[in-house]
């Protein structure tokens, strides 16, 4: 696999057959500029881009996770609810058609891909592609998409008979990717801004998986998904373990209430001493409990403290980072890192895009085309340094207490199992108690075997309870080191990143924009966390919603220019919708800005007072117009309004221009 080097899909058109949500076949093709979807409410533009998206990777809300049945790890991906039909619920419902279908065209770097999917149900049923001129068919058993998840447990050589398995691999390897679920991940998470309005810019797992997965070795992501599966399993094994305690506990209580009642009536003269030394051992462990209790919350106190002061040193860190990267890069070329990456990673030169075949790589303080050195204030190293240290000091203080906290909670898990063991004891010198009594030779009752029985189950799945759950936290420490030494790579693909956000952000809000690496609100790993005019938003509700809808634009716009290596698509739907007047432009141009290499924009807007389709029509000459007023469902609302219809005929004008 060639590292890092992803190709990303280029849409080329799309049909949609005898669907009868819109009155006739719709063909449209997609070019390297705007395409434009317009309609008023309800004509079917949400249906339009979820359909495209259907084609590509199927209906799926979510790549591959983890879940426990009965006792067995099982992996799903996550699709819509009501899959099979959710297509076929906007048929017209006199015009239900079983042909109706889309197919859809796109390209992978030099590979062309041809896919028709049933819109009736959810069934991929052709695909092929052409490489070299060859047209190659993929074969395999056509089946739903639901039924096909049943084999998602199933090895790779029972799911090759089908359709979707052999393309979703084909594609997968096309794309450059270790599986499709990578495909599904940056269709839904990074080439889709869809109307719930979800950022990504602030999602610790979705930058976690960009890191560990994309940013740096693939190896690593691997290594790192089957750590995080693997604690998700034991987590699952664990909250299942404590449903069926609590079930028991709850039989336990009502068993406990009836025999406290029944006990009442009988003289407790015989063994009251050995019922009372009982008693006596269980007050004491419960006295010993609460006593490692307090003291583990004053040591999680201590934690808090600790891991504040520890987030005002990654603070200063950061400042002191920013400032040392500011200085080094007075007077260079604002484009010098993306060009050092293009010699230095890519073997391309950044002057006229020819392949090198040897670069040098010991530029580390001297500019890589004229070898001038580029100056470094040390004394700013020198106080990194010493922050670093400060905070090596104090990770290492909270590292002991997490240790002794970890120490005391073993402790309470052996008094717990003393408790139970004690609670046993009483029970059975009570049982025996009573049957002295009653004259009865037997020990224990039925119901009394069944009680202890209850105990002693109890006691073995808080066992497999806990083995699970320290499982889960050492595949999670592990995931969490893999992570952290992924962030030890992460500076100059920060820069690089940032700089990228930066143009489109700053196109937008017209002040000062770039990201940094900062803890985010696991303070376990670092993440991409935006910087706007010198102010960290750890939260996306630190800016205003049309703010963070255009940060994390252009957040999801810098991740694609990264990693860009041929046209591909991002698709926005009504951005407009949460612009005041003046922000309309500075949105346009945020928007040419990603077109500047060429890509594939799709816009969805609604036919509104908006200026910002007239000036998307101003900026750019190239514009494909799909007006859905044309092919959609309009209510009697929409046909009577002659202002909606009248904007309409203006927009196609503008298009036809």
């Amino acid at each position: 696999m060639e590292e890092n080097l992803i190709y990303l899909p280029t849409l080329k058109q799309v049909k949609i057959i005898n669907y009868s949500l819109y009155n006739k076949d719709l063909v449209f093709d997609f070019i390297e500029g705007i395409n434009l979807i317009i309609g008023g409410n309800g004509v079917g533009k949400t249906t339009f881009i979820n359909i495209i998206k259907y084609a590509l990777i199927g209906l799926y809300k979510k790549d591959l996770i983890v879940r426990n049945y009965g006792g067995e790890k099982r992996f799903f991906r996550k699709t819509y609810d009501n899959c099979n039909t959710y297509f076929r619920t906007r048929m017209e419902a006199d015009k239900i058609d079983e042909s109706a279908c889309v197919e859809l065209k796109f390209l992978v770097k030099d590979t062309m891909f041809y896919v028709r999917r049933s819109l009736y149900n959810t069934k991929l049923e052709e695909a092929y592609y052409v490489e070299n001129g060859e047209t190659k068919s993929i074969d395999g058993e056509a089946i739903r998409q639901d039924y096909y998840s049943k084999f998602e447990n199933a090895d790779d050589e029972e799911k090759e008979k089908y359709l979707q398995y052999n393309y979703e691999k084909i594609l997968a390897e096309k794309i450059n990717v270790s599986d499709f679920n990578d495909v599904i991940f940056f269709v839904n998470q990074i080439l889709l801004f869809n109307e719930s309005r979800n950022t990504v810019l602030w999602k610790e797992e979705v930058q976690n998986r960009l890191f560990s997965n994309y940013l740096n070795n693939p190896k690593l992501e691997k290594k790192r998904k089957d750590l995080s599966f693997e604690a998700k399993y034991q987590d699952s094994i664990s909250r299942h373990k404590q449903e069926e305690i609590k079930a028991i506990n709850k039989v336990i209580r009502e068993i406990e209430m009836r025999e406290n009642k029944e006990i009442d009536n009988y003289d407790k003269v015989k063994l009251l001493s050995d019922i009372e030394n009982c008693e006596k051992k269980i007050n004491l462990i419960e006295n010993g409990r609460k006593d490692l209790q307090r003291k583990i919350s004053e040591l999680y106190r201590d934690v808090a403290l600790i891991s504040k002061k520890i987030n005002e040193k990654e603070k200063e860190k950061n400042k002191l980072e920013v400032s040392n990267r500011n200085n080094y890069w007075i007077g260079v070329n604002p484009k010098y890192s993306i060009f050092k990456r293009q010699y230095m990673r890519n073997h391309i030169c950044p002057m006229c895009n020819s392949y090198i075949d040897t670069v040098r790589d010991d530029f580390v303080n001297k500019c890589f085309f004229c070898e001038s050195n580029i100056d470094v204030d040390t004394s700013l190293v020198k106080k990194i340094d010493e922050v670093n240290n400060s905070l090596f000091e104090h990770l290492e203080k909270r590292r002991s207490l997490e240790q002794i906290i970890a120490k005391y909670e073993d402790e309470i898990k052996e008094l717990d199992s003393e408790y139970r063991k004690a609670k046993v004891e009483l029970f059975e010198k009570q049982n025996k108690l009573r049957a002295l009594e009653r004259g009865n030779d037997k020990n224990v009752s039925e119901n009394e075997s069944s009680y202890i029985a209850m105990l002693k189950r109890i006691e073995q799945l808080q066992e497999e309870k806990s083995s699970a759950s320290k499982l889960s936290e050492k595949y999670r420490n592990e995931c969490t080191e893999i992570i952290k030494d992924i962030e030890n790579n992460m500076l100059e693909i920060t820069r690089n990143i940032s700089n990228l956000f930066s143009e489109f952000a700053e196109e937008f809000l017209r002040i000062n924009c770039y990201l940094t690496l900062d803890y985010g609100e696991s303070n376990k790993t670092k993440i991409f966390i935006p910087v706007i005019e010198g102010r960290a938003r750890h939260d996306e509700e630190e800016l205003s919603e049309s703010q963070r809808f255009f940060v994390d634009y252009s957040f999801r716009m810098s991740i694609m220019s990264y990693f860009y290596q041929c046209p591909t698509f991002y698709i926005c739907e009504t951005p407009d919708s949460s612009l005041d007047i003046s922000y309309e432009e500075n949105a346009v141009e945020t928007f040419m800005k990603f077109l500047e290499q060429p890509n594939i924009l799709i816009l969805t807007s609604n036919l509104n007072n908006s200026t910002f389709i007239r000036k998307i029509f101003e900026k750019s000459k190239k514009i494909n117009l799909l007006n859905l007023l044309k092919y959609g469902k309009i209510s009697n609302v929409q046909e009577s309004n002659t202002a909606l219809i009248k904007l309409s005929k203006e927009i196609e004008v503008l298009a036809n221009g």
